[in-house]
């Protein structure tokens, strides 16, 4: 296997968001082995990199569910897909009429029209990041590479479906976590975007061991030469993977790479 792709959160991260000495060790070792390692995540770049520093390894990183590709040395902006304007009109114009807090994120930058909401203080409290107050009848272009509305799952599974009728399949629905409903581009989601970097090195899918623990990371798990469900992962995606490890919090990526690469 030539490279290992993970997820952050509930994966290569542990309960307290840290990463152990156990997991960086062997992402260290990986490499010496020429071992491509990839993080692949939900979470907006900045953050991303801070993360992907602290292994102080060569990796590559895929956020934003996979709608963006960041060289980590430059800031490069190496592949992007976004929502396009009139889906994301579609989005705010429901929000508003349905008196749902919206999340919008471009060129890095999270946005919202109320600071004092449950979903920014949510997402705030969660991410570690500053929103950025601002009418969103005030964007120039309301390009953005991600939205997201954060609520109770049962509530989000609604919303899902009222916007299913207006969108339709113009737009990718997932879920990072229970309470983020995410809204993507059609052509973007983990999997996707990590087979296209993958071609690019010149490594196959099939090549690839990856490891994720929510929704947001089926597509990945499915398309890798060897899926990796977290201990800690949801029902539903362990029914749907090869392989269930141990769960973030008892270093289950370490323990998985230990077995396969005989370390």
């Amino acid at each position: 296997m030539k490279a290992v792709a993970l997820d952050l959160d509930g994966t290569l991260l542990n309960s307290r968001k840290e990463i152990s000495k156990e997991n960086k060790d062997i992402l260290r070792k990986l490499v010496e082995k020429n071992v491509e390692i990839l993080i692949v995540t939900g979470r907006p770049y900045p953050i991303t990199k801070k993360i992907a520093q602290s292994l102080e390894i060569p990796v590559t990183i895929i956020c934003y569910n996979g709608a963006r590709v960041v060289d980590l040395n430059s800031d490069e902006v190496i592949y992007e897909k976004v929502l396009r304007e009139e889906e994301v009109s579609k989005i705010i114009d429901f929000c508003k009429k349905n008196k749902r807090s919206l999340n919008l994120f471009q060129n890095d930058v999270w946005y919202v029209e109320d600071l004092e909401s449950y979903s920014t203080k949510y997402y705030k409290n969660n991410s570690k990041l500053e929103a950025r107050l601002k009418s969103f009848d005030s964007f120039d272009n309301l390009e953005m590479i991600k939205t997201i509305i954060i609520d109770e799952n049962k509530i989000l599974n609604e919303i899902e479906r009222e916007l299913k009728k207006i969108l339709s399949d113009s737009v990718y629905f997932t879920y990072s976590q229970d309470k983020y409903l995410e809204i993507l581009n059609k052509d973007v989601n983990k999997g996707i975007t990590l087979k296209k970097v993958l071609e690019n090195k010149g490594i196959e899918i099939s090549e690839c061991i990856a490891f994720g623990d929510a929704h947001n990371d089926l597509e990945m798990l499915e398309l890798a030469g060897m899926g990796v469900a977290m201990g800690n992962a949801h029902e539903v995606l362990k029914s749907k993977v090869q392989y269930v490890t141990d769960t973030n919090d008892n270093n289950g990526v370490a323990k998985f790479l230990k077995q396969i690469y005989k370390i």
